[in-house]
């Protein structure tokens, strides 16, 4: 066994020995900067049992999976819901101290010994406080990408008006996230309804620029695949003038000024009778 790996055994079994002492000397010092007023005893008891065996468990194997998973399943599952991601960093900071005052106070009289397991103990400590830290970083991200999905979503609604007609009005800006969306999720409508015409609705589209048009051009090609025609509808003057200068081939596309135009020829696409109401 080398010098460092004795320490390591030495360190880990002076952390479990005196694990109820340092958890309670951690758990007061917590509730005294107001971490845990919002856990119960029973949160309190389980959360700092979990999180103290595994940085020993960690600290003994030099392997870090069990700190990565708990940090994991903390920061995804919202262990501690009562306490913000703030209040749990500085809790293991807090975690961090205890046992970095108990390793001086046990090895204080021999300097050197002391230097020695602190260089066993800190890069350990350090790497469970990066890995948490990360972990609440990713999970946030992860939730901020399912909105922003949420929200494309909810910006591009794929209506069906007729039993084989379904209607894409367009509003705001296309960017190459939102077209790749919008492709998505009108060819997956088109299988599931069956669709045989849709209406893509681009009034409420400021500016259609290059990408645009290509977008639009591919979002046509794949709905014929999938056995679809298309319309394009509301485009303005300026977009018109825009797609000519731009040199783009729209003998591909179907036009039609209004919505309500667009609608009729679907009906007539589909040798479709509406009768009015009177």
């Amino acid at each position: 066994m080398t010098e460092k790996e004795e320490f390591v055994e030495e360190l880990s079994g002076l952390l479990e020995d005196n694990a109820t002492e340092l958890k309670k000397q951690w758990v007061k010092e917590m509730t005294e900067m107001g971490l845990l007023e919002k856990l119960s005893s029973l949160e309190i008891e389980q959360q700092s049992t979990a999180i103290y065996d595994t940085c020993v468990l960690t600290i003994k194997t030099g392997m870090y999976e069990a700190a990565k998973k708990y940090a994991r399943e903390m920061a995804k599952k919202g262990v501690l819901e009562a306490m913000t991601v703030d209040q749990i960093i500085m809790g293991m900071l807090k975690l961090r101290d205890v046992y970095g005052r108990f390793i001086f106070y046990k090895y204080q009289k021999d300097v050197e010994k002391l230097y020695k397991v602190l260089g066993v103990y800190e890069p350990v400590a350090n790497r469970i406080l990066s890995i948490v830290a990360l972990a609440f970083v990713e999970e946030r991200e992860m939730k901020i990408t399912d909105q922003q999905q949420a929200m494309l979503t909810l910006s591009t609604p794929v209506l069906q008006i007729r039993d084989q007609i379904l209607v894409l009005p367009l509003i705001g800006t296309i960017d190459s996230a939102r077209a790749a969306q919008i492709v998505e999720q009108l060819l997956n409508s088109i299988v599931d309804t069956q669709a045989s015409v849709v209406i893509i609705d681009i009034t409420g589209v400021p500016i259609i620029d290059t990408a645009v048009a290509n977008h639009l051009i591919k979002t046509i090609q794949a709905a014929k695949m999938l056995g679809a025609d298309t319309i394009i509808t509301g485009i303005s003057p300026a977009n018109a003038q825009t797609l000519v200068t731009l040199g783009v081939d729209l003998s591909m596309m179907t036009t039609r000024g209004s919505l309500r135009s667009g609608v009729k020829l679907a009906d007539e696409m589909l040798k479709l009778v509406v009768m009015e109401k009177r």
